[in-house]
């Protein structure tokens, strides 16, 4: 089961997301202006038969729970400047539960977008996420010791279409005296991720976008790299509200996401964000 349950560790831990994206994008909050994100997602696993019980790594949390997670991430992010914004996070697990606080992945990070023109930025952004318990590490919910990383980001614009590139380093510690969700396999602790997001204007209020990634796999005993695929719908209920959409698969490579006839997850988002 680990073995199956390992391919699907996807996406790294720290990385607050251009919502409902894995990837980020080089823009910031303007100076003085909110901006609140709140989503809703449900995990599950395909293809293993009666060995269901994938662990999957969810944009800016991870999770490496036995079962189906339900969670709702939570970012509040304020525009300290024109250029640079802080953003809080935190994701609420609504399955599974237990002996433990449903509050997880508590996210700090700052990004400074330090070179832009009409046509394209670049930013970098640091982040920090703060402990979980052993009991959460234990339960698959986060980890139980603080971990940290830095996203460097470039975006492109044209008219109808924006293109975003991530690439990320995050140095995911853990507690070796519990064990992570159901597993014991000694974790990776460096770990890399890339990946590139196209956005299209298709309506002056309906944006479509596709998501791709490739990123270190944490357990040491399994292969080295992971991909994920993503497709999204972004939709401008007015001019301080977005609406999101998004559906991922992910799995040991795109061969396996494109076919869907072996071992993957998927991951189902919905929600909104809110600029005030």
């Amino acid at each position: 089961m680990r073995s199956i349950a390992v391919l699907l560790l996807l996406i790294p831990l720290v990385c607050q997301a251009f919502e409902p994206l894995n990837t980020d994008d080089a823009g910031t909050v303007p100076q003085g202006l909110n901006q609140i994100e709140q989503y809703f997602f449900t995990t599950a696993s395909h293809g293993g038969g009666s060995a269901n019980t994938a662990d999957i790594i969810t944009p800016g949390e991870e999770y490496f729970g036995g079962q189906g997670a339900k969670a709702f991430p939570f970012t509040y992010t304020r525009g300290l400047t024109d250029n640079v914004e802080l953003s809080l996070g935190s994701t609420y697990f609504a399955a599974p539960r237990g002996s433990f606080s449903p509050l997880s992945n508590k996210v700090i990070a700052m990004k400074w977008r330090f070179a832009e023109n009409d046509q394209w930025g670049l930013a970098v952004k640091p982040s920090i996420t703060l402990p979980g318990s052993p009991q959460q590490q234990v339960a698959g919910l986060d980890l139980a010791l603080p971990n940290y990383g830095v996203n460097l980001i470039a975006s492109r614009y044209w008219d109808v279409v924006e293109v975003h590139f991530n690439a990320m380093y995050s140095k995911s510690l853990y507690n070796t005296n519990y064990s992570i969700g159901a597993g014991i396999t000694e974790n990776r602790t460096n770990i890399w991720f890339f990946s590139m997001a196209p956005v299209w204007r298709v309506a002056d209020k309906v944006r479509l976008a596709v998501d791709l990634g490739l990123t270190t796999n944490p357990p040491s005993t399994e292969q080295y790299l992971s991909n994920y695929a993503l497709v999204a719908a972004i939709i401008s209920a007015s001019d301080s509200v977005d609406v999101g959409i998004s559906y991922m698969r992910s799995a040991a490579n795109m061969g396996i996401i494109a076919s869907n006839t072996g071992i993957n997850a998927s991951r189902s988002e919905i929600g909104f964000t809110w600029r005030f």
